[in-house]
């Protein structure tokens, strides 16, 4: 069937559809990439301390993660979890795979700017005496920030764009709301221009706010 042309009226009546699909992408935004950055330190943690056992499961998991593809992982949760007693709704699986997925990659980007950290600053606060506990949250993991920022906004723009794979197992967001559109009223082009703008939205939008974090600790890190 042949697609009309491009109707802005058609546009702006699908516009209450979009805007709450951008609620779910903007909900899996910032709970996501929340939830990855501070499980993301506490890995860090772990791998700056070397602890053996969980070093190895940790690099393990930071592998299996970085090496095979997010829509096989979404898939592996939703469909195949359930078959050993491990199910949740499509919201909470997309959160869960996504959160692991983001945090994996948030994981290696702090742990190659804490070992970046120089020497001499690492054994001063050794010769200050303070506890190692004490050092890597008020010494190592502040100045490893200030130079992961750049690739850690980098992760969380990529965790943006991927929730848009979730829509394969229902997520209700920009992504599903456009599909289920056009399945229904055959019209691709405006709903794909809807879902354009919704994404470019949200991406700028939390670059923005990212580059204005990345300004106050160059501030505070000068003063």
């Amino acid at each position: 069937m042949m697609s009309s042309p491009f109707d802005w009226s058609y546009l702006w009546s699908i516009s209450p559809l979009f805007l709450k699909g951008l609620e779910m992408t903007v909900f899996l935004a910032v709970v996501c990439n929340g939830l990855a950055v501070v499980l993301a330190y506490v890995l860090a943690a772990a791998l700056h301390f070397r602890i053996k056992v969980v070093q190895d499961i940790i690099r393990f998991y930071v592998s299996f993660i970085r090496n095979t593809p997010l829509l096989v992982q979404i898939f592996f949760f939703y469909f195949g979890m359930p078959e050993i007693g491990v199910s949740a709704p499509p919201t909470t699986s997309g959160v869960i795979v996504l959160t692991l997925w983001a945090c994996a990659y948030q994981t290696a980007n702090l742990r190659g700017a804490i070992a970046a950290v120089p020497r001499t600053l690492t054994e001063t606060v050794r010769a200050l005496g303070l506890k190692p506990i004490d050092a890597f949250i008020f010494i190592i993991a502040p100045v490893a920030t200030r130079a992961v920022v750049p690739a850690m906004m980098n992760t969380m723009v990529s965790t943006i764009k991927n929730s848009a794979l979730l829509s394969a197992i229902g997520v209700p967001e920009l992504t599903f709301v456009a599909m289920d559109n056009i399945a229904e009223t055959y019209r691709s082009i405006e709903n794909f221009v809807a879902l354009l703008i919704g994404y470019l939205a949200v991406v700028l939008g939390f670059s923005a706010m990212m580059t204005s974090f990345e300004r106050h600790l160059g501030k505070g890190y000068r003063r």
